[in-house]
């Protein structure tokens, strides 16, 4: 440990001389690998010189927090963008789709291509790189060959599926996978869809059962983004001034037309034996009941609360 005082005192007793000297070094010296050399002659004058990095406790907690995000990210086998828009239901956006289509299709954004192509296009491709054909995309999914049609037509029609020269891409506006997420649009929220999570879901939901993974992209628009509660301000950041979504609010707002019918559905959907959507209530009246959704599915925050998050689900 730096001891200040003794080095306060040794700068004191130092000429005049000697002081210009070491205000010359300072401006003169590069370091290499550890090392630290004098750019006028070359000299190692590691031994004279201290160097050292001074951050702020705050700047120290926004770097943890930092790792934090990055090893969750890893940890979920990365991530895709949805986007969403606050104002507007999945099923207003995309009204054709059902909601076995959009289990279907969060399952296959988590194959795309990492911002390749024309401007911000991502394009469906397998785990090695190779690009996706029609053929490769219903063995991917696993559709029966009487439905695959439809649900494509479907795609292609909502401009969600784009058939460009190059392959098939998915629209930017939808799903995405990049760097410049900031510049593809100023009307949508967006947030992180982690990929094997996803993969792992859709691989135990099959036939009739595919339906209830749907909800998970149905409820993308009324999560917020900063504490993944269900609520009624997905965008607000003041703890409490979020507004909780009850349960039958939530059932309206998806179309269900029994809320028990929706807690249930909701209940049945687990990851590693872990709730994704974890109900939260005072006292035994469910219908006030609040719901946090697991971050290992979809998170969107920038790690401030993330730990806090999980806990929960431990």
């Amino acid at each position: 440990m730096t001891d200040y005082k003794k080095e306060t005192q040794a700068w004191k007793e130092l000429t005049e001389d000697q002081k210009r000297q070491l205000f010359s070094l300072k401006e003169n010296i590069e370091v290499v690998d550890g090392v630290v050399y004098d750019r006028r002659t070359g000299e190692d004058v590691t031994e004279r010189v201290s160097v050292t990095l001074n951050i702020t406790q705050d700047q120290a907690n926004a770097y943890k927090v930092i790792k934090e995000l990055q090893t969750h990210q890893k940890d979920n086998g990365g991530f895709v963008f949805a986007f969403i828009s606050e104002s507007q239901a999945i099923q207003e956006r995309f009204p054709s789709l059902t909601q076995a289509d959009y289990a279907i299709l969060i399952f296959m954004s988590t194959y795309l291509s990492y911002n390749s192509g024309y401007f911000n296009y991502c394009y469906l491709v397998h785990d090695n790189g190779k690009k996706m054909d029609k053929k490769a995309l219903k063995a991917l999914l696993g559709v029966s060959r009487n439905k695959f049609p439809e649900f494509y037509k479907k795609l292609v029609a909502e401009g969600i599926l784009l058939e460009l020269p190059e392959g098939l891409a998915i629209n930017p506006h939808v799903f995405y996978r990049g760097t410049n997420v900031d510049k593809i649009s100023t009307d949508y929220r967006y947030t992180r869809v982690f990929k094997q999570t996803i993969r792992e879901l859709y691989g135990k939901f099959t036939g009739r059962t595919l339906a209830k993974l749907g909800v998970i992209y149905a409820i993308l628009p009324y999560i917020n983004f900063n504490y993944n509660t269900v609520c009624k301000n997905p965008t607000e950041v003041i703890p409490d001034k979020v507004k909780p979504m009850e349960i039958k609010q939530l059932a309206k707002e998806l179309g269900f037309a029994d809320y028990k019918h929706l807690a249930k559905t909701l209940k049945s959907i687990k990851y590693k034996n872990k709730a994704v959507f974890l109900f939260v209530t005072d006292g035994s009246d469910t219908r006030k009941s609040y719901i946090i959704v697991n971050p290992n599915v979809v998170y969107a925050g920038n790690g401030k609360h993330l730990e806090s998050i999980k806990v929960q689900f431990n």
